[in-house]
């Protein structure tokens, strides 16, 4: 429930290519199970009724610098965006990591975010580092179909 949800909160992302919902769930599970830092009280899910419509799933530090807490994962599902979500998700997740003795919180974000991430994170009060600016180059070796998402369909 938690891998469909998560996959289904990210098809809007930039370059998005469908995969089996099983092989996200090998994913997640793998680094559940092989990462010592792994603490499932920092996952945080928002349900309306039996439905998850929210995630928050964090890490106690970041993977580069153990004195910042880390949200890995934010995301909501389309019927519950645009209400405030995210925000109280992102919120509760930097209280939680300040209670386990972090000053600061970090995430990593698609500057082009189809979704209008960036804002949300600047409305909670984030701002860029340029020492942690990640660029992405690419070179296409053999034309084929481009199967990323570049756009939000709206159901």
């Amino acid at each position: 429930m938690l891998t469909n949800a998560v996959v289904e909160a990210f098809r809007d992302h930039w370059g998005y290519v469908e995969r089996p919902v099983e092989d996200e769930h090998e994913r997640w599970m793998h680094e559940i199970k092989n990462n010592q830092d792994f603490d499932p009280s920092l996952y945080f899910l928002a349900w309306d009724g039996d439905q998850i419509a929210g995630v928050s799933l964090c890490w106690k530090h970041a993977h580069d610098d153990h004195d910042m807490g880390w949200v890995e994962v934010l995301g909501v599902r389309r019927p519950w965006r645009k209400q405030g979500l995210g925000l109280a998700l992102l919120l509760h997740s930097f209280g939680e990591i300040f209670r386990r003795g972090k000053v600061r919180a970090g995430l990593g974000v698609d500057a082009e975010s189809l979704t209008g991430a960036l804002r949300l994170y600047e409305k909670a009060g984030m701002h860029s580092d340029p020492n942690r600016t990640f660029i992405a180059y690419e070179k296409e070796l053999r034309p084929g179909v481009d199967l990323r998402t570049r756009q939000i369909d709206l159901e």
